[in-house]
């Protein structure tokens, strides 16, 4: 598991509204993302069932999960074989007006 802080606002672009108008800056969430390979769908299933937030739930390829539960989130990846497919990012601050 390896935390990155999220890219920078002028980066995200398109990405930055959609995570400005679900409130996805609150520093309680963080993304979390299954990386290409075998079984990829059914990892990013897994991670949706078990952890993801209720409601809107995922940006673009990322699903939002609680920071709060993201040793749960490596801790079931891992149990199953899969620790090394799990990427954890930050979100960012929120912009001041």
């Amino acid at each position: 598991m390896e935390f990155w802080t999220a890219h920078p606002i002028a980066t995200l672009g398109d990405r930055w509204t959609v995570l400005r108008r679900h409130e996805l800056f609150n520093p309680e969430w963080c993304l979390a993302k299954v990386t290409d390979g075998r079984g990829r769908r059914q990892l990013d299933q897994l991670l949706r069932d078990e952890f993801a937030r209720p409601g809107f739930n995922s940006v673009f390829e990322y699903t939002v999960v609680a920071k709060e539960d993201a040793g749960r989130v490596a801790q079931r990846f891992a149990e199953i074989g899969h620790a090394d497919r799990l990427i954890l990012r930050l979100l960012p601050d929120a912009p001041r007006a």
